[in-house]
């Protein structure tokens, strides 16, 4: 299975979870780096513009992942949040919407012309 993947701080992540509750599909929690990660189809963030300053990063197919076991559900290390056995991948668009409300309250509104990403 192939995913790109979308690694948030966890002071960003934390909120992006809440908001899409059952709509997230699997999320690995990483403790040591303070940070979630969201797994969504290849290629779905093509076009994505995020603030350099919201320490957000956008990964292809060709980059490094650390995917903890699947069994792994509490650990100080990475965990699974959300398992991908039971969620699959996360809606691209919908996780791009609800990251962006989260990085425009916590970091304040944006160009719209910085929106291209939509």
């Amino acid at each position: 299975m192939h995913w790109d993947a979308v690694i948030v701080p966890v002071y960003l992540g934390d909120r992006v979870l809440a908001r899409l509750g059952r709509e997230s599909g699997a999320v690995i929690r990483d403790p040591y780096g303070h940070r979630l990660t969201w797994l969504v189809p290849p290629g779905a963030t093509r076009g994505w513009v995020v603030p350099e300053t919201s320490w957000v990063q956008l990964l292809s197919t060709a980059q490094h992942v650390t995917v903890p076991p699947g069994w792994c559900t509490r650990s100080a290390f990475a965990h699974w949040v959300r398992g991908w056995a039971e969620y699959g991948l996360t809606d691209a668009r919908l996780l791009y919407v609800v990251l962006d409300a989260v990085i425009r309250v916590e970091h304040g509104p944006r160009d719209d012309a910085s929106g291209a990403g939509r």
